[in-house]
């Protein structure tokens, strides 16, 4: 199927090219086509701009490069043509991002559809501390656009480059004051928008953004650079999100329980086991600063000190209502006994287990703050030194609260419950005024969970290069060292309270707003006021118990964790004429320390011990690299390289999290595993490319990656004894599963100007690009001991597609961008495949209109998932029951581009 459909692919685009070329080397002779600049030949009075210049710009990257690549320019004022830096990245050919929890900004980088654990971002050349809990990289989110000159993707390695990196590495190129020949500018964008899904408490304040960069050099011969950025971000917006998690399942001819473990779940009734709904109120704020001193004698060095931090805050109300079922089994007939006339499309429950209204308050501040220093020698025409040192603070801080109100088990929360494919289940409570009346509900639970995370990295490099220039001939040779010594600690406390017989009921502090769901046929979300219930519990410490485990509770989620990398590598190239070939080997040293307390039960005690865990390997990483100029517009590239992907921090903790809930007594455990070992692949790339000019680009890429040792994160449900007590205990732990092949094909095609139609079209313009994987999922291990393939690789999806068509006329460009994502695996069950959860495809459409009033001025309006997309995840046979259904809504900015 992936053969079949490459093919094709490729023939359509390969009728295209002659056409489109020869139309090209009308209007751009063949002798200065390799050389022709933005505004050469017949478009000498003609200022590129826009998305032209941008898709321009990126052309004549992925010829520059050495290795094979995508990019993303800046534009005419110096930022990114995007809303932001993620959004950004989706245009580059098979990158895609993850949202933060599907409702925020971009946050992580997929490459070629991939884990964005396979992946590494770095800004110049250099990884910074991740300030995320669950992943090792920088969170995009957190870094402005306006940082950016040009965002540079690698997706086959060298020698000299970082090993982490099983995907690809995304490097951020920072921007210098001798860029455009040292020339002085001042550039920025300020715009201002609103989210159509609306908060419904706290006001509704407008979203926008602001960035201002400054640039120039000065002194003697203008040998010093200064450049100074400044950016603030603020998002107003609400989110929905539809729950209805882990579903029931009967037997349809004898209504009996059917376990989907054991048995066959295809074609059986489906129970909804909760009905809930979530709805988030945020307020998010980016904002932060950025300097680089520069230095340039434009003979033989040059030098920069940068410095930067910024921080991002997302300010959350999340308030839910749910209702469950009573599961209760009649064991004699293996039949739920409080669950009735189960059909494929409905049935009743005559007895709920309880009804829920609850209220998190979460407020979260992400930052990262650096200083690097870098110094670059050329003290001859073939040779290059350069050494740096970096050290970077990354920080996570999330305080949250949280109250739950409760009706317990009853038959007045009976309900009948209908059912449509794919759809949300919808109740029909017996007592629908009992199941609203704010009196009902008791005080139930009171939490506070603030969370602390600090990492600091050091790093350090050092290069030396001897004739390995795009432009030299011959034998070359280069070698250099690096080390990253890291430090990680993370705390969390955890303060939970009971209320006893006599604290306030729901009623006192319901709010006066109600919120009517698009999905819910009618029904209403109560919602009540986080800052009464706090002064409630601040104003009566008597109402509260305090939780006998609160103490443990907040020992069992920390740990501290060192990790220190030292790496070095040979390399060497020969040129001649039109060919290149670079081979060289990395050696990379990784040493790992953890330490977390870990919990050992005996009867109904349990204690926690401090203890220490340690890791050591090393890895040997060759790499070759063929690169073939065939002619003046086709050139061919090959590579080999073995990389790897070190786990997640979070994941190498050797910590137990253990989380009761409190309406069923169930336990959850979650574990780390400090033995974790890091995937390993040894990859191979092709590529060929095709310049017509400066104008259009082709492309076709295929790979092979053969995966070892790959990490994914398991939950297994059994009953087992807990503090002397037999309960249903369900451990999530990472591990390390079979290896995995995957094989895929990248194609890209970028018309800047469409120069062979008459006017007005000729102002149109195109890129477009689809990466396809076909992979052969991991197997992991069943509770049952069974082994079972997974249906995909985890957080990869086998189809990623954008295109992006701009129109430009005078003055006015007028862009549209659509993007795709196939079906994503996001978290494997080891007891039962049914729980294993996956997004459904999405297709997010974005448009852009640009009116350019003057040389220094341009008006930008722009829209944001117009194509009304919902983030949707899928669980159930044939991942046909819907889990949990996000609405984030549209949004709408209006604003202006300005350079002086």
């Amino acid at each position: 199927m992936l053969l079949r459909t490459t093919c094709r692919v490729l023939l359509m685009l390969s009728g295209g090219v002659p056409a489109i070329a020869a139309a090209q080397s009308d209007t751009l002779p063949s002798a200065s086509r390799e050389n022709a600049s933005a505004t050469a030949g017949p478009e000498a009075d003609i200022v590129v701009t826009g998305a032209r210049l941008q898709a321009k710009k990126d052309i004549a990257a992925k010829r520059e490069i050495a290795v094979i690549s995508d990019s993303i320019s800046s534009d005419e004022v110096g930022t990114l043509p995007d809303f932001g830096l993620g959004e950004a990245l989706t245009r580059v050919p098979g990158v895609s991002t993850i949202q933060n929890n599907g409702r925020g900004e971009a946050q992580f980088l997929s490459i070629r559809g991939l884990n964005a654990d396979y992946n590494l971002v770095e800004i110049d050349g250099v990884p910074l501390p991740a300030n995320e809990i669950s992943r090792r990289n920088v969170s995009l989110d957190v870094i402005p656009s306006s940082l950016a000159s040009r965002v540079e993707v690698y997706k086959s390695m060298t020698a000299a480059m970082n090993g982490n990196a099983l995907g690809g590495i995304a490097n951020l190129r920072t921007r210098s004051a001798f860029d455009n020949g040292g020339k002085s500018f001042v550039g920025g964008r300020v715009d201002i928008g609103r989210w159509d899904f609306r908060r419904t408490r706290g006001g509704n304040p407008p979203s926008g953004q602001a960035e201002l960069v400054g640039a120039t050099t000065f002194g003697p011969d203008r040998k010093f650079g200064i450049v100074v950025a400044g950016s603030y971000f603020r998002r107003v917006s609400a989110s929905l999100d539809s729950a209805s998690t882990t579903p029931l399942y009967v037997d349809p001819a004898s209504g009996r329980r059917l376990n989907p473990a054991i048995s066959d779940a295809s074609n059986a009734a489906v129970v909804p086991s909760v009905r809930r709904w979530l709805h988030y109120d945020n307020l998010r704020q980016r904002y932060g600063g950025f300097a680089k001193l520069e230095f340039d004698d434009h003979a033989m060095f040059n030098g920069a000190l940068t410095v930067a931090e910024f921080h991002h805050t997302n300010d959350e109300d999340r308030q839910a209502n749910s209702v469950t079922p009573n599961t209760a089994v009649t064991a004699a007939t293996n039949t739920y006994t409080y669950i009735t006339d189960v059909t494929p499309s409905g049935g009743k429950v005559t007895s709920g287990n309880y009804a829920q209204a609850d209220e998190s308050r979460f407020f979260q501040k992400r930052g990262i703050k650096y200083a690097d220093l870098h110094g670059e020698l050329t003290p001859g025409d073939h040779i290059r030194a350069d050494i740096g040192v970096n050290y970077a603070v990354a920080t996570y801080r999330q305080d949250a609260t949280t109250s739950v109100f409760r009706i317990p088990a009853g038959t007045r929360l009976a309900y009948a419950y209908a059912l449509t494919p794919g759809g949300f289940p919808q109740f029909t409570f017996a007592e629908p005024a009992y199941v609203t009346d704010p009196t009902k509900y008791n005080f139930y639970d009171y939490q506070t969970t603030p969370d602390d995370q600090k990492e600091k990295a050091l790093t350090a490099r050092a290069n030396l290069t001897v004739n390995m220039a795009n432009e030299d001939d011959g034998f070359g040779i280069a070698t250099g060292a690096y080390a990253r010594f890291l430090d990680r600690r993370y705390d969390r406390t955890v303060s939970d309270y009971t209320p006893v017989a006599g604290a306030a009921p729901l009623s006192s502090f319901i709010a006066p707003q109600r919120y009517t769901p698009y999905n819910s046929s009618g029904q209403r979300v109560m919602f009540f006021d986080p800052a009464a219930v706090t002064a409630y519990f601040h104003d009566n410490p008597g109402k509260f118990t305090a939780n006998a485990t609160n103490g443990q509770a907040s020992l069992q989620s920390d740990y501290t964790l060192t990790e220190e990398i030292k790496a070095g590598y040979l390399m060497g190239r020969y040129a001649r004429d039109a060919v290149r070939l670079t081979a060289g080997i990395r050696y990379e040293d990784t040493g790992l320390s953890t330490g977390s307390y870990n919990f050992t039960t005996l009867g109904k005690t349990t204690r926690l011990g401090y203890g220490q865990q340690r890791q050591h390997y090393h890895d040997w990483l060759p790499s070759a690299q063929l690169d073939w100029t065939v002619t003046a517009d086709l050139r061919a590239r090959a590579a080999f390289s073995r990389t790897l992907a070190r786990p997640n921090y979070n994941d190498l903790a050797g910590r137990q999290s253990i989380a009761i809930n409190t309406g069923t007594n169930f336990v959850t455990i979650t574990t780390g595993n400090a033995q974790l070992r890091p995937r390993r692949s040894d990859n191979y790339d092709v590529s060929l490319e095709y310049y017509a000019g400066r104008d259009v680009l082709f492309s076709a890429a295929g790979f092979i990656k053969t995966v070892r040792d790959e990490i994914l994160t398991v939950s297994d449900t059994a009953l087992q004894p807990y503090n002397g007590v037999v309960t249903q205990v369900t451990t999530t732990r990472p591990v390390n599963a079979s290896g995995t092949v995957i094989h895929g094909v990248e194609l890209n095609a970028v018309v800047t100007r469409m120069a062979f139609l008459p006017q007005p079209l000729d102002g149109l313009g195109l890129a477009a690009n689809v990466t396809l994987l076909q992979p052969t999922p991991p197997t992991v291990m069943m509770a049952n001991g069974t082994r079972r393939r997974l249906s995909s690789l985890v957080e990869s999806a086998n189809v990623v597609a954008n295109a992006r068509a701009f129109y430009t006329l005078g003055p006015v460009t007028v862009q549209g961008a659509w993007n795709h994502l196939s079906p994503l695996l996001l978290t494997v069950s080891t007891t039962d495949p049914t729980q294993d959860v996956r997004y459904k495809a999405s297709d997010t459409f974005d448009a852009q209109v640009r009116i350019r009033l003057s040389r220094a001025i341009t008006v930008v309006a722009q829209g944001k998932n117009l194509s009304g997309n919902r983030p949707t995840r899928m669980v159930g046979p044939g991942f046909g029951l819907l889990s949990e259904e996000l609405e984030n809504g549209r949004a709408y900015y209006l604003g202006t581009l300005f350079r002086f």
